[in-house]
């Protein structure tokens, strides 16, 4: 039950670091996970907004998830300067009272010289600050702790252990940042399976299209002998399902894009019928596209 709901809250109060604007961000380039941006802060904190409207923000400091502040610290934060390059839709507010995640960096002059302990201004401009919702905050708070305790690991194996176990964690925001940083790292493998294939029954539609990524890397990895019935049983017959089936077109693309790594004929029946039924151009171009790959690699083996 208290997943059910983890999961329903997370939904409707989505978290802002995956729903913020694309203002600022190079061609292709994705918006930073609130992991990136704990990583790369010099301090990362929860804070009260005392007073938003003068030059500086002002904000106590509630709580310390990375770096070095104490709680009840006021901090000046810097801001303004971000909003001469944003639209007004995506400018930076602090209102007096709310309780904003900050990732911060000091303030420095034009020499790079800090121009005070107490001074800050946010890495990445806007997508330095979320406003906490006023119920339901812990989830966040939660992944933060995780993130801060990620980033300060030096053992790289013991840091792909950790993030490997962020999958099928109950907090929707650690589990999503699992599934894309054992994507981006190339960690997935046969022990993490167990823990990946739930996803394909996921209410998230972002989830269940990084459960199948994870699984198309995985099989293009594969040999010819690892392809046992077990394997085939649970992880290729429901991706067959949402290849027909899922009612999100980005899911159906994933999906199709699995069963071309793995290849074989039993996937050939499904990827002509999604080429020629499904009801999106995109995913019905995917299928093409991976048929005539598929039948060009064949050709090239009977030479």
């Amino acid at each position: 039950m208290r997943d059910l709901l983890l999961i329903c809250l997370f939904l409707l109060v989505c978290t802002p670091a995956f729903t913020q604007s694309t203002e600022g961000l190079g061609k292709g380039e994705e918006l930073p996970t609130l992991y990136e941006m704990t990583a790369h802060s010099q301090l990362v904190i929860a804070g009260k907004v005392i007073s938003g409207e003068v030059k500086l923000a002002q904000v106590q400091v509630d709580e310390v998830f990375r770096g070095q502040a104490k709680l009840g610290q006021n901090l000046q934060i810097a801001f303004r300067d971000f909003n001469m390059d944003l639209g007004k839709e995506d400018r930076i507010l602090f209102a007096n009272g709310e309780t904003d995640i900050l990732f911060l960096v000091p303030e420095v002059t034009w020499q790079g010289k800090p121009k005070g302990k107490d001074r800050y201004t946010l890495y990445r401009g806007h997508f330095g600050k979320f406003t906490l919702p006023r119920e339901g905050d812990e989830i966040y708070r939660e992944a933060l702790r995780m993130f801060a305790g990620l980033a300060a690991e030096k053992d790289h194996r013991k840091l792909y252990r950790e993030i490997g176990s962020l999958l099928g964690n109950s907090n929707p925001i650690l589990a999503e940042t699992g599934l894309k940083e054992v994507l981006r790292l190339d960690l997935m493998d046969a022990d993490l399976l167990p823990r990946v294939l739930p996803y394909f029954r996921d209410p998230s539609p972002q989830r269940r299209s990084q459960s199948l990524k994870l699984l198309g890397r995985f099989f293009l990895d594969l040999k010819p002998g690892d392809r046992s019935p077990e394997l085939q049983d649970e992880a290729l017959g429901p991706i067959l399902a949402l290849a027909r089936n899922d009612p999100d077109e980005r899911v159906r693309i994933c999906a199709v894009e699995a069963l071309g790594a793995w290849g074989g004929e039993e996937v050939l029946s499904t990827l002509e019928a999604v080429a020629e039924q499904d009801s999106a151009q995109s995913v019905r171009y995917e299928a093409k596209v991976t048929l005539l790959r598929r039948s060009k690699d064949e050709k090239n083996e009977k030479r």
